[in-house]
């Protein structure tokens, strides 16, 4: 296939050299003589001639196979110059660049480029790179006087914290001596167990008592508020859910409109030109996939990109073997348990777990739950290291899930969320404090009417 450019001024060759590949066989057609001059001197194929006149096409010798790109001072001129194309014989794949002052008439199959939107375009991407170069730059002064960083996600990680530790450790140009990645709990859920393992990455285990040691830290994929009196100082926060209270630290980067932590990491790499190497872009996607559902779930633009970006960097194979890892037979039968102790009020999906070994199945049954048929919402609850936890997941935009936790159970502990997923996490001492000694029975029962209350219904029996 052969691209033929039919244009009027100088910069269209660097537009040329954007738009086609470097072996792609393009010529030029111009009505300019200087300008061939210029376009030869730079080793293009060029011809000159009177671009309303049909020879100057036939001499080019376009066909049906070529592509012909349109980009003339005026109107009236493109609409000639299509005039002459659609006389040829076997007319081409067409497509004009238009500005906003020059709309020539242009029907199908004539495809129409916005000049104006390619430059805003490029313009928006070049100013948010220059932003994210000055935030790489605040993020490594702030973390700089650290010699031994504490790179915290939360208790029970998740793809989208792993990878985003990875990420700010690559940025710092630091190592696993200088910045441990850790956490207070331990990975659990299988995936994740996978994950780490086929990437050869290491989280250490925390307490109140090793945090000592650290003379930075930095939180990935979780904020401050999340870990209750436990952290002394924070240097950086960088994260994509939404502010749950206030706080300080050195650096802050919350972006809640983002489907991942891991895109604000790809787009900081991308600003600073840093290498991804294929075990972090594995990392990154997966942790994007997961947490947006693979683009299904609360993406924005700056999502696809960096999936669009990571995509052919990662190694593929890798990730269908953490996506498959074995499941434990605990989990199927607390997946048998929740089935037989579910309760529907309306199109909201209930079910109590009780006292569970690890929290992640919680949001795994929260995800399976809302499939049901008929269902809106699913909130799947039970009781992990002396909290109640509630995990809610939601379909319709008309409402959130967020916020949802927030009226409903932010007054008992920390809640907060995006609109198709939340978490409550509440101290059972606190409960019991206000309500007395609860059974798992009133714990249900209670999660049911504080939801209801919020989405205006009443608890069927």
């Amino acid at each position: 296939m052969r691209h033929v450019y039919i244009c009027q001024e100088q910069a269209c060759l660097a537009h040329g050299r954007a738009t086609f590949a470097v072996n792609d066989d393009v010529v030029y057609l111009v009505d300019d003589r200087s300008l061939q001059r210029k376009l030869t001197e730079e080793g293009c194929c060029a011809l000159y001639g009177k671009l309303r006149d049909g020879k100057i096409y036939q001499r080019a010798q376009i066909t049906q196979a070529d592509d012909v790109l349109i980009q003339v001072n005026s109107p009236e001129l493109a609409e000639d110059v299509l005039q002459q194309l659609r006389q040829l014989q076997h007319p081409p794949a067409i497509a004009v660049i238009t500005t906003h002052e020059h709309q020539p008439q242009i029907s199908p199959p004539v495809k129409c480029i916005s000049i104006d939107k390619l430059l805003s375009q490029a313009a928006r991407v070049k100013l948010r790179q220059a932003r994210d170069f000055q935030r790489v730059i605040e993020l490594r002064t702030a973390l700089e006087p650290c010699e031994n960083l504490l790179i915290l996600v939360q208790h029970d990680p998740d793809p989208d914290a792993i990878a985003s530790g990875l990420a700010l450790r690559t940025l710092l140009g630091r190592n696993k001596t200088t910045a441990h990645i850790g956490s207070f709990g331990q990975v659990t859920r299988p995936e994740n167990v996978a994950m780490v393992q086929l990437l050869g990455i290491e989280i250490a285990q925390v307490t109140a008592k090793t945090l000592r040691q650290y003379d930075g830290i930095a939180l990935v994929d979780v904020q401050p508020p999340y870990f209750g009196d436990l952290l002394p100082k924070v240097d950086a926060v960088v994260d994509h859910h939404p502010l749950v209270a206030e706080y300080v630290a050195r650096y802050r980067d919350v972006r809640w409109s983002f489907g991942s932590t891991a895109t604000i990491f790809v787009q900081y790499l991308q600003a600073v030109d840093a290498k991804i190497t294929q075990r972090l872009a594995t990392a990154l996607y997966y942790g994007l996939k997961t947490d947006t559902l693979a683009l299904e779930r609360e993406t924005t633009e700056a999502d696809v990109e960096a999936f669009s970006h990571l995509y052919p960097l990662a190694n593929h194979s890798l990730i269908r073997r953490m996506e498959r890892p074995k499941l434990p037979l605990r989990d199927l039968d607390a997946f048998g348990y929740a089935l037989r102790c579910r309760t529907t009020v309306g199109t909201t999906f209930f079910t109590h777990l009780g006292l569970v070994e690890r929290e992640d199945v919680l949001p795994q049954f929260a995800e399976f739950c809302l499939q049901v048929e008929g269902m809106e919402w699913s909130l799947v609850s039970g009781i992990f290291a002396g909290n109640l936890i509630v995990s809610v997941r939601h379909t319709s935009h008309a409402r959130s899930a967020g916020e949802l936790v927030r009226t409903a159970f932010g007054a008992y502990g920390s809640a907060g969320g995006h609109r198709s997923m939340a978490k409550a996490v509440m101290p059972l001492a606190e409960l019991e404090r206000v309500f007395g000694r609860l059974s798992d029975a009133a714990l249900s029962q209670f999660i049911q009417q504080q939801t209801m209350q919020y989405l205006g219904g009443s608890v069927g029996v």
